[in-house]
């Protein structure tokens, strides 16, 4: 048994390291990408020198930004993100689902 195995522990059938992944899971991890797309877009069109690359970047920004404002009011209708809680709100939160994971897995 790997490390791994002991993290993710197995599914219901006792194959070890096919953890499957959450509809919110997916969602959120999307939702971190989409953030790591616009600040990297942000970065290189400002050190971008020709004008015809700019333009597609800042096109490709704009439409990341669209994109992200989708997921994000999706995930906020199901949820699954809470981002107008105050800070307390959204610690207890994740403290909750930590608890949950851990009590799934053991």
């Amino acid at each position: 048994m790997s490390w791994i195995d002991t993290v993710l522990g197995s599914d219901q059938n006792g194959n070890s390291g096919s953890t499957k992944l959450s509809d919110k899971d997916i969602a959120l991890d999307l939702l971190t990408m989409s953030k790591n797309d616009i600040g990297m877009l942000s970065k290189v069109i400002p050190e971008t020198t020709n004008p015809e690359v700019r333009q597609l970047l800042s096109t490709q920004l704009n439409a990341c930004i669209a994109s992200h404002f989708k997921l994000s009011d999706m995930l906020i209708t199901k949820g699954w993100y809470n981002a107008y809680g105050t800070p307390q709100e959204q610690i207890k939160q994740d403290v909750e689902s930590s608890n949950k994971v851990l009590q799934e897995q053991f």
